[in-house]
């Protein structure tokens, strides 16, 4: 059963937000709720903390200001074990007064840095909530949640996509945390309230994240048996924000796979069709 949250940061853990001049930290306390159909964590699992940190030192830099963000670029370095606990960073590398540039480093709790990227902001006219980020506190541990069952290596990724399609293999926490599922080799996700940020709209590092694993999804149905892959390097473009209570529909398109890498391109869509979110990926493949 997939515990209930308020918000995005108690569903991946997030807290701890210190401002320090043009710069600004938060810590991620990873958990196997955000791990995937393989208990891995990727790409996906990390781009809400990504887009949390990224944004808040400029958000804060200008009084009475409302930002958003438009695009994130990351680039995941290596492996992050499921438990770990991380601490982002971001400082401001452009202000303008009305655009900026962050850098976002994300690191764990040895030091070791394990993503990094930017994320580009505007400001913008909205109002402000009185939700206060600063006071929340990340978690002070992993939660005991569970791990899949480990995937059979003589199943083709295809094979592997189209069993949990059918229901037959577990789709992994960060799946059933999401409210997605694969539907004709679309990914498509009933988003909730608990999504929203203060402006009342999804919180981009959902979006990121929903759409990543669409691509993640992608990606395995490449692999031969027995070959791993991990979601390296992931641009996305923020558009229109979804509507929380609806449904999104994540299709994803290879634009050509190897052996060692692969490259998709993938959109965010209503069940209507309205463009919502794009994104293009590299993979790797080991």
């Amino acid at each position: 059963m997939v515990p209930t949250f308020g918000d995005p940061l108690s569903a991946f853990g997030l807290g701890d937000l210190v401002r320090d001049g043009a710069a600004g930290t938060s810590v991620g306390q990873l958990s196997p709720r955000l791990a995937d159909h393989r208990g891995l964590i990727d790409l996906p699992a990390l781009a809400v903390l990504f887009d949390h940190i990224g944004g808040f030192p400029f958000s804060r830099a200008q009084a009475g200001a409302s930002t958003l963000q438009s695009r994130l670029a990351m680039s995941l370095l290596a492996g992050v074990a499921v438990t770990e606990r991380l601490t982002g960073r971001a400082d401001i590398r452009i202000d303008d007064g009305s655009y900026g540039v962050t850098s976002v480093d994300l690191r764990t709790a040895g030091g070791d840095l394990v993503m990094t990227g930017t994320a580009r902001s505007v400001r913008v006219g909205r109002g402000k909530s009185d939700v206060d980020m600063d006071a929340v506190v990340a978690p002070d541990g992993p939660d005991d949640g569970y791990l899949p069952d480990p995937i059979d290596p003589a199943l083709s990724g295809q094979e592997i996509v189209d069993a949990i399609a059918a229901g037959v293999l577990d789709p992994g926490p960060i799946i059933r945390l999401l409210g997605g599922g694969l539907e004709d080799g679309r990914f498509i996700v009933r988003t909730a309230e608990w999504m929203g940020n203060h402006f009342g709209t999804m919180h981009g590092g959902l979006i990121a994240a929903i759409v990543g694993q669409g691509i993640s999804f992608a990606a395995q149905a490449h692999t031969a048996p027995g070959v791993g892959y991990q979601v390296t390097d992931m641009s996305v473009g923020f558009y229109r924000s979804p509507e929380l209570g609806g449904e999104v529909v994540v299709d994803v398109e290879p634009v050509k796979v190897g052996r060692r890498i692969g490259s998709f391109d993938a959109t965010m869509r209503t069940r209507d069709g309205l463009l919502l979110s794009k994104a293009s990926a590299d993979v790797i493949f080991r």
